[in-house]
């Protein structure tokens, strides 16, 4: 059996098993709304309101915080219903609860350690040739990852808008390779010339996506200035609770309040990306 089949046989018992994940996937495919903004034929961001993701989308990610909240992550603090699928002997592939693409996964290691990319591209591109209709994501520390305290991917089947590179909103870096050891080559050639520009963070701020197109990796990477914009913790109307990861970055917005999915616009969208969004000369 290949590792999507065996993804979709842990979904389908999963689903039966865990009420949370059957109900909230139930709300996923019945009440999340989608709303499309186009700024020409190629630029298009996707609007998402799914009430679900209030908690991620507000999660406090200071470090006082973090210490003292269990990891829910890690083995002992998931719940017994929550099974998983081995991978690569260190992590284990996980069906999300609270989802924002469809068979939307969390990959955790088995251990308790930072997310930090490190030298784990080579694991995420091995991820990635394992699931064809899946594009796989990973958040950093300081942009956009809920659980900074413990490595882990993410990944859900794909959407076109999410495929997309460099546009006049945002910086991406593109990679692309029918060579997985070059692209991984390449990869620490962008993370280090990123690092140039933020040497005094553990690891430079970005988001990260990759996918599989036809036998070519596609690695598209987000360098970022910010976690969050102004609107994010503002007071009264002109607070949008947006708090950007990869997805987001990639062109799907996340909106777990309906006042701000129906009041956003185009230039709140491209303020919000100027803030976040580190330019790339």
């Amino acid at each position: 059996m290949n590792l999507q089949k065996e993804i979709d046989h842990l979904f389908s018992t999963q689903l039966i098993e865990w009420e949370l994940l059957r109900e909230n996937n139930k709300q996923f495919e019945n009440d999340v709304k989608y709303k499309s903004l186009r700024w020409n034929d190629q630029l298009e961001v996707v609007l998402q309101y799914n009430s679900d993701r209030i908690t991620s989308a507000t999660a406090s990610v200071n470090e006082t915080d973090i210490e003292n909240r269990p990891c829910f992550l890690c083995a002992e603090n998931r719940p017994a219903v929550q099974r998983g699928i081995p991978f690569l002997d260190k992590y284990i592939i996980l069906c999300n609860p609270y989802p924002i693409l469809k068979n939307h996964l969390t990959i955790p290691l088995l251990s308790h350690v930072p997310q930090l990319i490190g030298k784990k591209m080579e694991d995420m591109l091995t991820l990635t040739e394992s699931l064809e209709d899946y594009i796989v994501f990973y958040n950093g520390p300081k942009s956009g990852a809920s659980a900074p305290d413990h490595f882990h991917f993410q990944a859900g089947l794909k959407m076109d808008v999410l495929l997309n590179g460099e546009n006049d909103l945002r910086s991406c870096l593109t990679i692309e390779s029918t060579e997985k050891s070059e692209a991984v080559e390449l990869f620490y050639d962008v993370y280090n010339y990123l690092k140039s520009y933020q040497p005094n963070e553990e690891e430079p701020m970005m988001n990260i996506t990759s996918f599989m197109d036809r036998d070519k990796y596609v690695i598209h990477v987000y360098p970022r200035k910010l976690h969050r914009p102004w609107q994010f913790s503002t007071k009264g109307k002109a607070q949008l609770l947006i708090s950007p990861g990869a997805l987001d970055m990639a062109g799907l917005i996340i909106t777990p309040r309906k006042e701000d999915f129906d009041k956003i616009n185009k230039e709140d969208i491209e303020d919000i990306y100027a803030q976040v969004s580190m330019a790339i000369i």
